[in-house]
């Protein structure tokens, strides 16, 4: 088991008595060499994950959000320091994609068993991301529910999901895949994916795998809550091409040329407004500490 271990915590969204919780557990499993880093914002977590590793730590435990765990993904990836993860969040994408432990207790053993497991991550416009990344409906979505995440929980995206299928133009989109034309025309969502599995257990992508060196992506036509429906009933049946409004692919490269600005998304968290997003796998290159042997 590694010696020195940093936990970098967004203050914001780890509560106190969790915060105490994993403390003790780490304690009690012996794990005494640990050094406490607070950020207030998860942008901040990056510098404070890459300080950590200068100052020689062995393992990175990141505790937030969805933001907080993609500034660790930032930090680490195609480093040899592994990551583990305490969710403190509303979606927790990345842990429940992955099926991290969620409670102090389930962190804590992980760390102590060390378990480790090699990961794909992936980029958007240099930016890394560990889940999906989007434009259109889903990037929509999650804009309009930043607002009252905090208060309204998983309400606030249904909320703002139900607006956007309303409320989202179609726009003209031009995928390129492995340099190759994969989709020319309007559509309402790009989505592209390295992890498969959204929050309540939805598969976005049945085939994703998080170390197949490829990304998934989806370009979606649907307009309207029927036609969005159809989307998403089929993706409950793991057969989403089946509904006519999916184009799904896979590959290592992936270009988006957008006819406008569009607001996008990385990992649940809206990242500003671009007319072209190019997405790149970089197979391998991230660690992280599981519950179960690797």
């Amino acid at each position: 088991m590694t010696a020195r271990i940093a936990v970098v915590a967004n203050t914001k969204k780890l509560s106190k008595k969790d915060g105490g919780e994993l403390r003790h557990e780490l304690e009690t499993r012996g794990l005494t060499d640990v050094t406490w880093i607070s950020v207030d914002k998860a942008s901040a977590a990056t510098k404070g994950i890459k300080r950590a590793v200068k100052d020689g730590a062995d393992l990175i435990i990141v505790s937030g959000g969805d933001g907080t765990v993609r500034a660790g993904i930032e930090a680490l990836a195609g480093t040899e320091v592994p990551m583990a993860v305490m969710p403190a969040g509303t979606a927790n994408l990345f842990a429940t994609g992955l099926g991290l432990p969620t409670d102090p207790a389930g962190v804590a053993e992980a760390v102590q068993a060390g378990n480790i497991r090699r990961l794909d991550t992936g980029t958007c416009n240099g930016l890394a991301f560990g889940v999906m990344a989007g434009t259109g409906f889903d990037a929509m979505m999650i804009e309009e529910a930043d607002a009252d995440k905090e208060r309204l929980g998983t309400l606030a995206y249904v909320r703002a999901g139900l607006k956007a299928t309303r409320a989202r133009e179609p726009f003209e989109a031009k995928v390129k895949l492995d340099g190759q034309t994969f989709f020319d025309g309007e559509a309402t969502c790009v989505l592209v994916g390295n992890l498969g599995t959204l929050k309540g257990g939805i598969e976005a992508f049945p085939d994703a795998q998080p170390n197949d060196g490829l990304l998934d992506v989806a370009v979606i036509t649907a307009a309207g809550l029927r036609e969005w429906g159809s989307v998403m009933l089929s993706a409950l049946r793991r057969k989403q091409s089946l509904s006519g409004h999916a184009h799904m692919g896979q590959g290592t490269e992936i270009s988006v040329r957008l006819d406008g600005l569009q607001t996008f998304e990385l990992d649940g968290g809206a990242k500003g407004r671009a007319k072209r997003l190019d997405f790149a796998v970089e197979p391998a290159s991230l660690l992280v500490c599981t519950g179960v042997a690797a």
